[in-house]
């Protein structure tokens, strides 16, 4: 079975680009802790999709989400976040290890897109002391603990890691596009064969698998000048509006 794992499925960014019939993907399960997100998430028309409402890491238990809800929301406090406006939340973590071994096979083929505020280094830490990661068929990964002060210095020690256990893996540095779902596109591109006569193409190209706020952000960054976009996101973007909901009480 051709398994797709999104942590940090935020609003679906990536589960957009993973659901697309040609990489041929029997199930694709998207983690996402915040509950804001997962409003969204849980839009997407897709019978082979997941939403798993938790964050993984390298324990089972509760934590505080810091930013719940916005693109760089963290487990790490120390994290800077670029809004003004910085919600809290507690969420649910599983083990990476212990997920894996309930929900997969040796017999899967898996590929693993980590884009999750800090946690990244969390995991793989996690499934390289398991083992499990030999699980994976290729990994990308984005280190994002670079913009957090107390985990920084944890990138060169994971990497180095990966590469001595001799694990498949990319990060958006190594590609040509200019990051997010251009880059998972153009590393799926790179690392999976197309399925043969994929079916859905037409309703996948047609958006119909996307819940309403997703196929209208699309159609907006396509039609809209970047700024306007950008301006329109601000003010009426699903953040906004989870602003304007907070402050209501």
């Amino acid at each position: 079975m051709r398994i797709f794992l999104d942590v940090g499925g935020h609003y679906g960014e990536t589960l957009d680009v993973a659901l697309d019939p040609r990489w041929g993907f029997d199930k694709v399960f998207c983690f996402e802790p915040a509950r804001p997100c997962r409003r969204i998430l849980g839009g997407f028309r897709d019978t082979r999709v997941r939403v798993v409402p938790v964050g993984l890491s390298n324990r089972t238990g509760r934590t505080t989400l810091y930013g719940t809800g916005l693109l760089g929301g963290s487990v790490y406090a120390d994290k800077r976040q670029f809004d003004a406006h910085v919600a809290a939340e507690t969420v649910d973590l599983v083990r990476a290890t212990d997920w894996l071994l309930a929900n997969t096979s040796d017999h899967d083929e898996i590929y693993l897109k980590l884009n999750c505020e800090g946690s990244e280094c969390d995991v793989l830490e996690d499934m390289l002391d398991s083992g499990v990661i030999d699980r994976l068929r290729c990994i990308y990964v984005d280190f994002d603990v670079r913009k957090i002060p107390s985990q920084a210095h944890r990138q060169a020690f994971v990497e180095e890691r990966l590469r001595q256990e001799g694990c498949r893996f990319v990060t958006p540095e190594s590609l040509t596009s200019p990051g997010g779902s251009a880059a998972v596109r153009e590393w799926l591109t790179a690392v999976t064969s197309a399925a043969p006569a994929a079916s859905g193409t037409l309703r996948y190209r047609l958006g119909l698998h996307r819940p309403l706020y997703v196929w209208a952000r699309t159609a907006a960054r396509t039609a809209l000048p970047r700024p306007v976009y950008s301006l329109a996101a601000r003010r009426l973007g699903a953040q906004s509006r989870q602003r304007a909901k907070d402050a209501a009480g």
